[in-house]
Parts: structure tokens; sequence; C-alpha cells
């Protein structure tokens, strides 16, 4: 998830922005054509409608037809008729208004219950006719259905182009899968190109940065091992050509020099040798056995530890002696820049659902914030000034990171709210 929360995500994906253009661009076009019927096409054709009806009605009305055409105009044309004058009063359908009720309201006017268009004409007799028609009433439903069916279609096709677009845009979802896994350092990621575009060429891209950052990480791991082997002959020589000089401060001086590069070496095989999975012993631990253990070498001197543990044992699948490599460093990490005021070290122990979670928590300065992300990288040491007899040589936490992984689990820092830094261990419970 990106820092600011999953709106903060949304606010600046791509895929977002292209769907709220399309949504503006529906929107706008819908708004076009309802303004079009409303205030074009409706007017002007109810006006054009209105006139050539009014002129029929006239003509009708000049033609003087009796009840029984009347009939058969209504059967025909949908026109109903209703006549009062000389000759009497009918109409075709009693629902129509009397002729004296037109006249209180309107000669032309839209019937708001019928939707009927109503036209009262003078008859040649001294009577009048009202004509009722409906067309004008069924034009406006046809100009509803058309624009109901032109809205359809625009959601159809707004469907249809985020479908697309959501399928054209996978290739960039990958891409990002991709590069948190690159990131988190899975060096054996490789992306399936599907497509030719622009998004397969920079798949393929993307595929050949991370075979080349694989090669170079191997080749620098390699570097390493090699280094260190050759070193260890000359080491060896060193060691014993020392051992037949006559004791002195220069001679013990060398000798101490000679034992940490042995140190050093030493730790860049193990770092090395943990790089497969299968270099660990497992056998059945109980978690909160080893961390109560490993506690005890602390608990005298300052600034003292603290355990946190369930009553049940936490019995998982591990490698003893490689935990407990984990957990003195950790804590002579907390013990080593502890201040005089620290309160003790908390080592807790916790079981989820799905993992097993061992905690070192300390209340000393903390770890800058920028340091954070290349912790447990070889060589690395937070504070640059301190000599390697005090500081270590920048291994111990690359070798932590490197067993807890081997395990299939995850080491990761972290600083308190407070003060102090917080490590977690966290263990997945397959095969515990």
């Amino acid at each position: 998830m990106t820092e600011g929360g999953p709106h903060t995500a949304v606010r600046h994906s791509v895929f977002a922005k292209l769907v709220g253009v399309m949504l503006v661009l529906a929107l706008s076009l819908t708004g076009l054509v309802a303004g079009f019927f409303i205030f074009f096409v409706n007017p002007i054709v109810g006006a054009s409608v209105d006139r050539l009806l009014g002129d029929y009605t006239r003509r009708c009305a000049a033609e003087s037809p009796n009840q029984a055409e009347a009939q058969r105009m209504a059967a025909r044309l949908a026109l109903q008729v209703r006549y009062e004058g000389p000759d009497g009063a009918w109409t075709t359908d009693p629902r129509l208004p009397t002729i004296a009720e037109v006249m209180q309201s309107s000669s032309i006017h839209l019937d708001p219950a019928w939707g009927h268009s109503r036209y009262l004409v003078a008859a040649p007799n001294g009577g009048h006719y009202l004509f009722a028609w409906e067309f004008g009433r069924r034009a406006r439903m046809a100009h509803d259905r058309l624009l109901m069916m032109l809205l359809g279609i625009m959601v159809a096709v707004f469907v249809a182009a985020h479908l697309i677009l959501r399928r054209g845009l996978r290739p960039l979802r990958a891409l990002h899968d991709g590069v948190q896994r690159l990131s988190a350092g899975d060096l054996d990621v490789a992306i399936t190109s599907r497509s030719r575009d622009e998004f397969g060429v920079l798949t393929d891209a993307f595929n050949h940065m991370a075979a080349r950052v694989k090669e170079m990480v191997k080749a620098r791991d390699q570097l390493l091992v090699d280094v260190s082997h050759e070193l260890r002959s000359p080491l060896t020589r060193l060691k014993v050509a020392l051992a037949l000089l006559p004791d002195s401060a220069k001679k013990a001086q060398a000798e101490s020099d000679a034992a940490e590069m042995e140190a050093m070496v030493s730790e860049l095989l193990e770092f090395e040798r943990l790089r497969d999975a299968r270099a660990l012993h497992r056998q059945r631990v109980d978690l909160v056995a080893l961390a109560r253990a490993a506690a005890r070498l602390y608990e005298e001197g300052p600034p003292g530890v603290r355990v946190t543990a369930p009553a049940e044992a936490v019995a998982l699948d591990l490698d003893a002696e490689g935990l407990r490599t984990v957990l003195h460093n950790l804590l002579d990490n907390a013990v080593k820049y502890a201040l005089p005021d620290s309160r003790p070290i908390e080592v807790s122990v916790e079981r989820t659902a799905e993992a097993a979670l061992l905690r070192v928590s300390d209340d000393g300065p903390g770890i800058p914030v920028g340091d954070l992300p290349h912790l447990f990288e070889p060589f690395f040491r937070v504070d640059r000034s301190r000599s390697r007899k005090t500081g270590g040589y920048g291994l111990g936490l690359s070798i932590c990171a490197r067993i807890v992984e081997a395990h299939g689990g995850q080491l990761a820092a972290a600083n308190n709210e407070g003060r102090g830094a917080r490590f977690t261990v966290t263990l997945p419970l397959a095969g515990g």
C-alpha cells in the first residue's frame, strides 16, 4: 500500500484518472443529448405538430362531421371529438371536458391528465367542436424512449470502455507487482509479456533490468565468497607467523587484527551459506523457552531484560542455533545502544493464527529514519563513526535477516512511538 492510504493511491492512479475522464465525457454527452431534445427537438417539433394539427382540426370542423363520422376518425386517427351546438351534444369519449370547461381555461392547451393536444374550433352552424389528439403524447413518448435508448447506449459504451481499459492496463498492474517484488528482494521475478504495445516493450525492459540486477547481485555475492575463501589461506599463514614472533604489544595488536579479520571472513561465509534454506538444521523448538534462555544472559547487566510470553509452548520446526544467533544479536545491539536512563529491554513472544511473532524492543536512541531501509544490508552500520571493535562489521543484522528468511519468515525494524527501536521476527506456523 502506498503512503497516504488507499484514497491517495486511487487519486494518483492512471486508471482512476482515465475512468474519471470517461465518466466526465459520458455525463457531458448525456447532458448535450438531453439538452438537445429538451430545448431544441421538443419545442420545435411540438410547435410544428401543433400547427399541423390545428389546420387539420379546422378543416374537419368545416365539414361538420356527425357522431358516426367522428367515431370512425377516433378509431383511425386516435382523435377524440366532442360537439356542442344547435344539432345537440355528443362525444366519442366521455372523459373529454365540456366546451364550457375548456372556454373557461384556454382554447388550446395541454391536458395534464391525458397529455393530449386539445383544439377548440367553431362549427359553421354556430356550435363548437373540441378535438383531442394523442399524437403529441405519443411523440413525446417516442422522444423520451429515444433519449432513454441513447442514455442506455452511452452507459453500455462506458461499461465496455471501462472493461477494455481495465484489461489494457493489466500489464501496468503486473509491472507494479513486479517492482514491489523486486524491491522486496525477489530477484527471480519475471513478468509475462502478453502484448506488443508500449506496455509489452516496458515489460520486456523490466525483465531485462531484473535479470541484470540478479546477475550483478549474484556476482557481488560470489565475489564476497571468493575473497573470503582466498583470505583464509593468508590469514592462516599470518597467524602462524605471528605465533613465532616474541611477545610484544605490537604482536598482540597484530593477533587481534588477524582474529578480527578471521571473524569477518567466517561471518561472510556463514552469510552466504544461509542463502539456501537447506542449510538449516530444523528440529522441534519451543520459541518461548528459547527466548527466556537467551534473555537470562542479559538479566544481570543494565538495562535488564523483561520477557512477555504465553504460558503454553509455541513449538515450531526451527534451526535452534540460528534463532539463538538472531536473539543474541538483537539483544547485544539493544544493550550496546542502551542509554543511562533506559528501561529494561522487552522480549515478547506471540502466536497468531498464521505466524509466531518474536519482538525485541529497547529504550535507546532509536534508528535514523533514513537508515531503516538499509539496516539489513551487508556492511551497513548506523553509526559510521564507530570502530569495528565497538560497532561490528555491519554483518550481524544481515545474517539475522538471512537466518529468518531461510525459515520463510521476515525480520523487520521500526522505531517505537516514544523512544527506542523495535525488531520483529515473523515466523510462519507451517510445519509448526
